[in-house]
């Protein structure tokens, strides 16, 4: 008994764009436009949708099924992985890896959007968006949501409309930013966890799984609850990064001065600042604390 032969689909690439003029590179970060015309050696899927006005930088490789709006600036050596839906005024740097199924660059789901404004999203060099990851555009005309370099997006992952990312941050799975939410550099939010709107959290911050944050969280430190309050120093995450024993102690020493003040919080993190002027560390804090507009977490016993 002979068995049916299966045929299995035939992927084909293309080498370049078929366009007969070569594009112009022109990506994040913007203050890099390089205006060199070049030959875009990409390679792209037969099946991808590349729009008429699309920029696609050198050495990229677009995956089956891929589509990438007419607004969107691409960057060298990208590679977008099958699936893959890039849209709007999005500008995206080099050497990042989008996996099947993200979405950057949907225009925001805020509601008070008015049509016809244009918003952006723009993103840096080395980062990883993986499957089901969504990136949301700004909200306001001429606003823009940015994320900087190096970090990982986990799948079903989500970065609302204006907020601010910095670099080196892990976004767990199943993790959502509200809008305009910052992070700031080295942060790491676990997976299932909710950023409400407008809350910060600090360089070096840990934040637990399944949380919610409402409140802003303290650079060095580890926050975990329902609400999230503050717990500890992010003392094995210090270490990880490289900082030394003493240096951590000091960080240790200035929180705890700090939440057992009688004065206010922002006072009594700028007398610590100005006791010790060239601790980096006690200016970032007092300076996190200064900035704030939803309050600082509370510390949880």
């Amino acid at each position: 008994m002979k068995t049916a032969e299966v045929t299995k689909p035939i992927f084909k690439y293309r080498s370049r764009i078929p366009e007969t003029k070569p594009y112009k590179l022109n990506c994040i970060p913007s203050d890099r436009v390089t205006t060199e015309d070049k030959v875009v050696t990409s390679k792209i899927h037969t099946t991808a949708v590349i729009e008429e006005g699309a920029v696609i930088g050198a050495g990229c490789t677009i995956g089956p099924y891929c589509h990438v709006d007419r607004d969107v600036r691409l960057g060298d050596n990208n590679v977008l992985h099958s699936h893959v839906s890039l849209v709007g005024s999005t500008r995206i740097g080099s050497a990042n890896e989008i996996f099947p199924y993200a979405c950057i660059g949907g225009r925001t789901e805020d509601m008070k959007f008015k049509y016809g404004s244009v918003t952006h999203v723009e993103i840096g060099n080395g980062n990883v968006f993986r499957e089901y990851c969504t990136v949301n555009s700004a909200t306001d005309d001429g606003a823009a949501t940015r994320i900087a370099h190096n970090n990982t997006f986990l799948s079903d992952s989500h970065v609302g409309h204006d907020c601010k990312i910095g670099s080196h941050i892990v976004l767990g799975c199943g993790s959502k930013l509200a809008g305009h939410v910052e992070i700031d550099d080295y942060a790491t939010v676990n997976g299932m966890t909710g950023v409400i709107q407008f809350v910060r959290l600090g360089k070096y911050s840990f934040i637990g799984a399944i949380n919610k944050v409402t409140k802003d969280i303290l650079p060095f430190m580890i926050a975990e609850g329902n609400p999230s309050v503050i717990r500890v120093v992010n003392t094995i995450g210090l270490e990880r990064r490289g900082f030394d024993v003493e240096r951590v102690r000091r960080i240790k020493s200035a929180m705890r001065d700090l939440f057992k003040s009688s004065t206010s919080l922002q006072g009594a993190a700028q007398t610590l600042a100005d006791a010790r002027p060239d601790d980096v560390d006690l200016r970032e804090i007092a300076s996190f604390i200064a900035g704030s507009r939803t309050g600082i977490a509370k510390v949880g016993t």
